[in-house]
């Protein structure tokens, strides 16, 4: 699949290509109200409830914070093997508008799954707790995408989530692109 790459993770989050915390997408010859409307219709139409996580300046920015379920499936090691852990995505998307320009900020996300508690021997049973994966190691973790060196941790994890990000962007622009045209 090629498509545009609008962003890349490294350790700190997502960059732009030129490594900025936001992209910028030239729309030649379209007004800032049109972009703005067109994007908050491609958002209603890609949402089941849009509204509950939209938060909107009038013809000037969009947010929206959603949530979804199991869709980062992640390769771990469980000590007798490889089993793969699908995590849940909870992100924020903000688009800000101007004559001609759609500017992306960077996506903000959290990728975590539930985990029910487990018996570890003599260490007895462990409780049932949310489990992050977290950007760069933290402490003892072992849940974490980037090594100290930038190299990459979980393969499917780190292309699990710039696959995820961009192809959504991509869906919303194109969407975006689209609604006028009938």
């Amino acid at each position: 699949m090629s498509f545009a790459q609008y962003f890349k993770l490294i350790p700190k989050g997502f960059v732009s290509n030129d490594n900025s915390d936001f992209t910028v997408v030239n729309v030649p010859n379209a007004k800032q109200k049109d972009l703005y409307k067109n994007v908050l219709n491609a958002i209603n139409s890609m949402y089941s409830n849009p509204q509950k996580g939209l938060s909107v300046v009038e013809g000037e920015s969009i947010s929206i914070t959603a949530y979804e379920k199991e869709v980062l499936p992640i390769k771990l090691s469980n000590g007798l093997g490889k089993s793969i852990r699908k995590y849940d995505l909870s992100y924020k998307l903000t688009f800000l508008f101007k004559d001609g320009k759609i500017r992306i900020n960077s996506p903000d996300f959290e990728a975590r799954r539930y985990v029910e508690s487990t018996y570890r021997g003599a260490s007895g049973w462990t409780g049932d707790e949310w489990v992050t994966l977290k950007l760069v190691k933290v402490g003892k973790s072992k849940l974490y995408l980037f090594e100290d060196d930038g190299k990459v941790r979980f393969e499917d994890a780190y292309s699990g989530l710039n696959n995820h990000f961009n192809s959504l962007l991509k869906q919303i622009m194109e969407k975006s692109q689209n609604i006028n045209n009938w």
